[in-house]
């Protein structure tokens, strides 16, 4: 008879320790630091074009994200371990991707630049051809 109480009792307090464990878990604040650094730079990347110049790159960071996200739910120490991982991964991504829309960019204006210094150097050679001819017939 006193065994048959005892197992309900210790059940229950298992319960109870596990429930007051989930319950009271604390996050790290470099998890959160992290987190808030990873939104940063996703954020900077949109904003450096990169949805268009880096879409595979830019995709990856905002899948990694989103599943660093889902691993924070666990509300573990695993869970944020597997998140800090995963959001710093996240954070490269995006930061390459930012990299990458930035280089397009300046490959860009460096490829007009070029455009630009060409036609000044054909307008100049047109003009040294033109100025030529009348010196001659002098």
């Amino acid at each position: 008879m006193k065994m048959q109480r005892i197992i309900p009792v210790a059940a229950l307090c298992v319960a109870a320790i596990l429930g007051v464990a989930c319950a009271s878990y604390q996050r790290s604040p470099e998890v959160t630091a992290q987190m808030a650094r990873t939104e940063a730079s996703l954020q900077q990347a949109r904003q450096d074009g990169a949805q268009v110049e880096a879409l595979p790159q830019m995709q990856s960071a905002r899948d990694k994200y989103a599943q660093a996200q889902q691993s924070l739910e666990k509300n573990s120490r695993e869970g944020d371990q597997e998140a800090v991982l995963l959001a710093k991964q996240a954070q490269a991504d995006a930061q390459f991707a930012a990299a990458k829309a930035q280089a397009s960019r300046q490959e860009k204006a460096a490829s007009e630049v070029g455009r630009g210094v060409e036609a000044l150097r054909e307008e100049a050679n047109r003009n040294a051809a033109g100025s030529a001819s009348p010196a001659d017939t002098q």
